[in-house]
């Protein structure tokens, strides 16, 4: 899923003809389901990481999680 998600990413940014290289992009939420503050093995993580091989300068915030 997280692949698809850069592709929707990506798909998004093009049709503002805008590139994910260079681009800001905030993860909000990091835990794999509601009211779980436990974000280990959360796929929030893959996405990041492939957003960021593509040039993305990624942050994150999720309030529940440490």
């Amino acid at each position: 899923m997280p692949l698809y998600v850069v592709h929707q990413v990506v798909a998004a940014l093009n049709a503002r003809k805008k590139s994910l290289n260079g681009a800001k992009v905030l993860v909000l939420g990091l835990a794999y389901k509601a009211d779980v503050d436990d974000d280990r093995e959360s796929p929030s993580y893959v996405l990041m990481t492939l957003l960021q091989e593509r040039g993305a300068e990624v942050s994150y915030y999720d309030p529940t999680c440490r």
